[in-house]
């Protein structure tokens, strides 16, 4: 019997190594879901407040969300990205600008649109959009376009 708990624990331990080495970071999971690069909610557009040019770029390693509203930029990291069952993507992103960090999700509308489904300030757990919709007016968020 000994033997045997000795093999099932090797093997275990094998099974978690394995794991942990397979994990991923935050850029990597967000490039396999798609997200990285420049997304608009119409590509051809100048750049303002309400036609910003939201990106997802890798510095060093690190994922950031960059906006660029054209009179004014920002660079925050990404915490966290999981990929869940569903196939949507939830972000962690720490704010600097805005002194706050939000989670949010995104849904895919094919490989180059995406839409918020929710979002919310983790620190006072105020969400300004849930289920695909603002809370403020009801109205569903926009698609925004993989601008190439």
């Amino acid at each position: 019997m000994v033997p045997a708990i000795r093999v099932l624990a090797f093997v275990l331990m094998g099974v978690l190594a394995g794991s942990a080495a397979c994990a991923e970071t935050v850029a990597e999971t967000a490039a396999r879901w798609g997200l990285i690069g420049v997304w608009r909610l119409d590509c051809s557009v100048p750049l303002s407040t309400s036609a910003p040019r939201l990106m997802f770029v890798v510095k060093n390693g690190q994922l950031f969300h960059d906006r660029d509203f054209g009179d004014r930029q920002d660079s925050s990291q990404v915490q966290s990205a999981t990929i869940k069952p569903d196939g949507s993507l939830d972000l962690v992103v720490s704010f600097t600008a805005l002194s706050q960090t939000r989670q949010f999700a995104f849904i895919k509308g094919g490989p180059d649109r995406k839409r918020a489904w929710y979002n919310r300030n983790v620190d006072t757990d105020e969400y300004t959009v849930v289920d695909g919709k603002f809370t403020a007016n009801g109205n569903p968020t926009p698609w925004q376009f993989h601008c190439r």
